[in-house]
């Protein structure tokens, strides 16, 4: 299992750097840090203050990546550390393309110290990289409380690998969602519709149901042996259920998959999406297949 952490020394990449040493990987991983300098554009004959500067800058992200490998040597033995010297939207997609990880880990915040904060980084990662993306806020004592998304989605299914081989110690809760979504029926006046439609529409809710409930026994199984598993299959709008119940179970972890790259696909998810990554009361696991 191959992971990449971003870090530029800000709350969310310090509370990154902090989920890492909670997992306990089922299988051997290797884990890359990089920190990306991003360094004025020098001129032709920069001045000597100019080039301390951007030593400056250079030692402070080799300080960043040093300090993350002493959090995380021990339990991340296979562990390599960079600074990459660029702009930091262009060199998140360039670093994960070359050394293709299964899971790229960011802070989801930044804060006021003299950094590049990740926060638009993060944003960047969630829709454009080509592999699962683990968004950190906060970074709690232990991962108590899980809730996952499950549609049955390849990119869902790939959600429930990585909790199953990053592991948690002790097992955390788990809640697994099956949502019926009903958002299609904003707007339409059941009373209006006839009953052979009201009869096709109870038929098709309880097919997708029905379906949903597969999805979950699956789901459930592949957990087993890693946390403590419940079920749900619930009825409503995905984002608001996705908001509302990690919310009321003070969740650690919301994990959900992606719908897939193309754009056509990708403006389908962008609603959900976009709701998720602005006010998602947690670290949020968007798996990616």
């Amino acid at each position: 299992m191959r992971v990449l952490l971003f870090t530029d020394g800000g709350s969310g990449a310090r509370a990154a750097t902090a989920w890492l040493q909670r997992f306990t990987p089922t299988e051997p991983p290797a884990l890359r840090i990089v920190a990306i300098a991003q360094t004025l554009r020098a001129p032709a004959k920069p001045s000597s203050a100019l080039r301390t500067l951007r030593k400056m800058i250079l030692e402070r992200s080799r300080r960043l990546c040093e300090e993350a490998r002493g959090e995380l040597a021990e339990r991340w033995p296979d562990l390599t550390a960079d600074v990459i010297e660029g702009d930091p939207h262009e060199h998140l997609l360039r670093a994960a393309e070359q050394w293709k990880p299964d899971l790229v880990v960011l802070g989801r915040s930044g804060d006021a110290e003299p950094s590049v904060t990740l926060g638009s980084v993060a944003r960047l990662g969630a829709y454009n990289l080509e592999c699962s993306v683990l968004l950190v806020d906060r970074a709690p004592e232990s991962v108590c409380q899980v809730v996952l998304g499950m549609d049955g989605s390849p990119s869902a299914r790939e959600a429930i690998r990585l909790l199953s081989r990053l592991g948690f110690t002790p097992p955390p809760r788990v809640l697994v969602l099956g949502i019926v979504d009903t958002s299609w029926r904003r707007g339409l006046a059941l009373e209006e519709v006839s009953p052979a439609i009201q009869t096709a529409l109870d038929e098709q809710q309880a097919q997708e149901e029905a379906d949903a409930r597969a999805h979950l026994a699956r789901a459930s199984a592949a957990l087993a042996d890693r946390a403590i598993v419940e079920s749900e299959v619930v009825i409503g709008r995905p984002a608001e259920i996705l908001l509302e119940v990690p919310r009321a179970r003070a969740a650690d972890l919301l994990a959900v998959g992606h719908q897939g790259l193309e754009p056509v696909r990708r403006l389908a998810l962008g609603s959900v999406a976009a709701q998720l990554l602005a006010a998602a009361p947690c670290s949020l696991l968007i798996g990616r297949k």
